[in-house]
């Protein structure tokens, strides 16, 4: 047990803070005893004591800061700092993340409009309503109102806008529509750039986390460090010396935000598992950046996305050697063979978290990650250069840009085609996704790679076949039965053609006719829907806007 020696120490960190925050002191403590008490049925007695230690640790920390928060005030103009990029919601809205001084979280502030400079580091003054927050976390509290920019960033938050706003810049002088946005997302995690339907190609087939910087950034950049530096034939020291500075330089790039010192943590994991030589090391390394982050910022105990990280990164360092063994007989390219068992790697042990948080999962991510694998690492080292060079006069960049836009190029056009695919992302339960994946690790450690293989490839090139569907009507010409609650439909009235439910809620599970066949809608938990004679809705998002799969249950 000595190479998973901190797992449960980290295991009982997070789930102290996560039962802190959602369910209160009592049940932290609970989930810390029952982990003490698992030790001790192992007779793993400095396991047990661990474990009691840091859990309980982490439990006190976030409940002082829920206690402050909860007993926190906001005056009617809140004065705060912009942490992180402001993200634009589907309703067009922007949310702003505000670090208030002495508060021991961040106020999330919703905005219709924003200024030109709220960007990370900036200082701000919102103002507004303040309401309950719908999202866990140490803060109770959202503010929907004006954001009014009152102070630029300074210091290195400062320079490191000056780094994305020349960079984009260049990106926008050299490079076409398809690299336009996604360079800055790949090299900084500027995203701003990017339309609404390039994001959502992402998500859909699993990119996204290449416009967000993330350990796989860290850990490219400090493993060309290494390599670089190993080629040059310097010692350890000197070679490890050379990742700090290297990470160091990333981080004074891209900029101090938290998902940055996030990343920085979690992608040294990367940086071990490159210099060291056992498996053991990058799991202890995980384990121990997952306490120390946990304490830092008990929010992240209950953040998906990191969750997802972590998932990721443990998910590769534990499975991709067994699957790249079980991947090995088959006699592909061995390029291929460990893009595949890293995208399995990562996938196996991330999308029962993205079914939990979004309902749906991707069926081509996997394949879309294969892909573009033999690129990414180009695109961030070769980017990162470039935003470098930018910094200086002559356009030193462009010949890299030119280099780099073909591999963009590349991720862009794989994320449409994905997105574009009838079955890109169904709607799934975690359950479902661990059986289904369970399956397929056992085909792949049952020495049946290619047959497992084939079976996948057969599963989805079926599912890619579109069933005729009913077509679409014009709701605005139906005469409509308007009703109040689901209760009221019936009597329906002669030559109703549709119902129309206002009453709220989540959103509906599955299509709704009336016995007699009349489709019925719920727009107040469905939102703008498309409609088809059957009854079936699709998500509409305007009048240029191509239909959705159903919105799931």
């Amino acid at each position: 047990m000595s190479e998973l020696r901190l797992v449960p120490a980290a295991l009982a960190v997070w789930l102290a803070s996560l039962a802190c925050i959602l369910s209160g002191a009592r049940a932290a403590a609970a989930a810390v005893a029952c982990l003490a008490v698992a030790c001790c049925a192992a007779r793993q007695w400095g396991q047990a004591v661990l474990v009691a230690l840091l859990g309980s640790a982490s439990a006190a920390v976030a409940l002082v800061r829920l206690r402050v928060a909860r007993t926190w005030v906001f005056p009617h103009r809140v004065v705060g700092e912009v942490s992180g990029q402001p993200k634009q919601l589907q309703s067009g809205a922007w949310l702003v993340r505000l670090r208030v001084e002495g508060y021991p979280s961040t106020l999330s502030v919703f905005a219709d409009d924003l200024p030109a400079g709220a960007v990370p580091g900036a200082g701000v003054e919102a103002t507004g309503r303040l309401r309950p927050s719908t999202f866990p976390g140490v803060s109770r509290e959202v503010l929907t109102g004006t954001v009014e920019v009152t102070d630029s960033p300074r210091g290195l938050a400062a320079f490191a806008q000056h780094v994305r706003s020349t960079f984009g810049e260049s990106v926008a002088a050299h490079t076409g529509p398809a690299s336009r946005g996604l360079i800055p997302g790949m090299v900084l995690g500027d995203t701003s750039a990017q339309t609404a339907a390039e994001q959502q190609a992402y998500v859909d087939t699993g990119l996204s986390h290449l416009s967000a910087v993330s350990g796989a950034n860290v850990a490219i950049v400090t493993t060309f460090a290494v390599v670089a530096a190993t080629a040059m034939r310097l010692g350890l020291r000197a070679r490890l010396a050379t990742a700090a500075a290297a990470l160091l330089g990333f981080a004074a790039l891209v900029g101090p935000e938290p998902s940055v010192l996030r990343a920085s943590v979690t992608g040294l994991v990367g940086l071990i598992a490159v210099v060291s030589t056992r498996r053991a090391e990058p799991l202890h390394a995980l384990c121990l950046s997952v306490i120390v982050l946990v304490l830092v910022d008990s929010d992240l105990a209950v953040h998906y996305g990191f969750a997802l990280s972590v998932a990721a990164t443990a998910g590769i360092v534990a499975l991709y050697p067994l699957l790249y063994r079980a991947l090995a007989p088959t006699g592909w390219p061995d390029i291929l063979v460990r893009a595949l068992a890293v995208a399995v790697a990562a996938d196996v042990v991330t999308m029962p978290i993205v079914a939990l948080m979004a309902g749906r999962v991707s069926l081509v991510s996997v394949l879309a990650n294969v892909l573009v694998a033999p690129v990414t690492a180009a695109v961030t080292v070769l980017g990162l250069t470039a935003a470098a060079l930018s910094l200086a006069p002559g356009g030193l960049e462009a010949p890299l840009l030119a280099l780099i836009e073909p591999l963009t190029w590349w991720v862009h056009k794989v994320a449409v085609v994905g997105a574009g695919l009838p079955v890109a992302t169904i709607s799934a339960t975690p359950a479902a996704v661990a059986v289904c994946y369970g399956w397929v690790l056992a085909g792949l450690f049952a020495h049946r790679p290619r047959l497992t293989a084939g079976a996948v490839a057969a599963v989805l090139a079926v599912g890619q076949v579109q069933l005729p569907q009913a077509p679409l009507m014009d709701i605005s010409s139906l005469r409509a039965h308007v009703v109040a609650t689901r209760a009221d439909i019936e009597p329906v009235p002669p030559g109703t053609q549709l119902v129309v439910v206002l009453e709220a809620g989540s959103p509906t599970k599955r299509p709704t006719v009336t016995p007699a066949g009349i489709p019925v809608v719920f727009p107040n938990r469905d939102g703008p829907v498309l409609l088809r004679t059957d009854g079936t809705r699709e998500i509409y998002d305007g009048p240029h806007a191509q239909p959705r799969p159903p919105r799931p249950g």
